[in-house]
C-alpha cells in the first residue's frame, strides 16, 4: 500500500467518526421519545421536550423481556425490540 493513500484516509475516516458521533444509537435508545403508536410509523426517534406518543422503557432481545408495564413494542431497524410506554408530551 502506498503512504500517500494511507495518510489521505486518515483525514477522511476523522471526519466519518467526528460526523458519526452527533448520532443517535439505536442499541442506547432507552429513555428516548418517538411519535406514532403501535399501528404507525413509530421508528421516529424525537427529543423528549418536542411533542411525542410515548418512551422507549427498554431495548430487549424478545418481546417477552418487556417490563411489566410495556405498552406496545416493535422491531428496530437493528433488530433488538423496543418496548414503549404511552406518554403524551
Amino acid at each position: 500500500m502506498r503512504w500517500g493513500v494511507l495518510i489521505a484516509a486518515v483525514p477522511l475516516a476523522i471526519l466519518v467518526a467526528g460526523t458519526a458521533t452527533g448520532c443517535k444509537d439505536p442499541r442506547n435508545a432507552e429513555g428516548q421519545c418517538l411519535v406514532g403508536g403501535p399501528t404507525s410509523n413509530h421508528d421516529k426517534v424525537v427529543s423528549c421536550s418536542k411533542p411525542h406518543d410515548g418512551k422507549i422503557v427498554a431495548s430487549v432481545s424478545h418481546e417477552s423481556d418487556c417490563p411489566q408495564g410495556t405498552d406496545w413494542s416493535y422491531t428496530a431497524k437493528d433488530l433488538k425490540i423496543m418496548c414503549v410506554h404511552n406518554e403524551q408530551g
